[in-house]
């Protein structure tokens, strides 16, 4: 991938010892970026001790509510990677108040004081939940339609950010022809799959397939219905290109991060395990989990940053599999590593 922003040295991944973030950070520092990491570290500092030792990296422990703590932690950075939350829709329903705190408010913290300090680019963690319930193929124009409490706050989150954006466009001296030094970025997430330091089994290809490979029989609940899936790490090399882009392609767009290929309904998902898995016993039960359903058009993330998927469902299936086999889990890892 080539560089086209090379004046981007320095990145503050917040939530960066988590299941996508302990990713990203290392890539990171992979790429030569100083990384500062700030986390509430509610998980443990083990996903991310091994990046602790490199010159590169330094960790706040903090959390994104703290105002004074976060605009400490953001002045002094080229850019800011936003993935602090509370994540996914079980995890954001059994605290309403506490996924607005953190998913609101505390993400209000960041965006003004990226804002205030001309943060070079701001790349906000969306997800393609706030599609909703949609027929058809659907892309970044679609109206959000979110049916759960994290969606909707990942679209007020949304709202706010083009809004601030466009306040400060509006700012900006018509007559230089420059973009605003606060430069958004949203990337609305598929959903995630793939191993992780910091592992999560209540994602649904990884929960299909530790069931799988634990003897469990793989339940699918109704089935008919829609995911788009990306694998971790192919997630995290979005945000290195979105981050490395210059600032005319990438300020105030949303992408859709995911596979066109990797759009795929339940049901079949749980058969792509299985195939995998050939001794796992599949089960449907004629009962919707929830009421998403979207089936999503990632063409224009390709088009625009260059980037595309490289690791497929099987891969996924296979290294957790592998992980497993390999003593890597032990029996309460569905009821370890999850976020509710």
């Amino acid at each position: 991938m080539i560089d086209s922003n090379k004046s981007i040295k320095s990145v503050v991944v917040f939530g960066g010892a988590g299941y996508l973030g302990s990713v990203m950070s290392e890539r990171l520092i992979q790429e030569g970026y100083r990384v500062t990491i700030y986390d509430e570290l509610n998980f443990g500092r083990e996903p991310i001790s091994n990046l602790l030792d490199s010159e590169q990296c330094q960790l706040i422990v903090g959390d994104i509510r703290d105002s004074k703590s976060v605009g400490q932690a953001v002045k002094n950075h080229d850019a800011v990677i936003l993935l602090a939350a509370l994540v996914g829709d079980p995890a954001c329903a059994s605290d309403p108040d506490e996924t607005i705190s953190v998913n609101v408010l505390g993400s209000t913290n960041v965006l003004e004081a990226c804002r205030q300090y001309g943060t070079q680019r701001f790349i906000f963690a969306s997800t393609d939940s706030c599609y909703g319930t949609q027929t058809g193929i659907i892309n970044e124009l679609n109206p959000l339609i979110p049916v759960s409490l994290y969606g909707e706050a990942k679209m007020t989150m949304e709202d706010r950010i083009m809004t601030a954006w466009q306040e400060d466009r509006i700012k900006t001296s018509p007559q230089t022809g420059t973009l605003p030094g606060f430069a958004p970025v949203i990337l609305r997430m598929a959903t995630l799959y793939g191993l992780s330091p910091r592992m999560r089994f209540d994602l649904v290809l990884n929960l299909l397939t530790w069931r799988a490979c634990n003897g469990q029989t793989i339940m699918i609940y109704g089935g008919e219905q829609w995911r788009p899936l990306v694998h971790v790490r192919d997630a995290a090399e979005a945000y290195l290109y979105a981050l490395r882009a210059p600032a005319e392609l990438v300020s105030g767009q949303i992408f859709n991060v995911g596979a066109n290929d990797q759009n795929i309904q339940i049901k079949d998902l749980g058969q792509t395990v299985a195939t995998v898995l050939p001794h796992a016993d599949t089960e449907w039960v004629d009962q919707p989990p929830d009421l998403r359903d979207y089936h999503v058009d990632f063409s224009k993330v390709t088009r625009v940053l260059g980037w595309e998927a490289q690791r497929s469902m099987q891969d996924g299936i296979e290294e957790i599999r592998d992980a497993a086999a390999n003593g890597k889990f032990d029996k309460n890892a569905m009821h370890l590593y999850r976020n509710a």
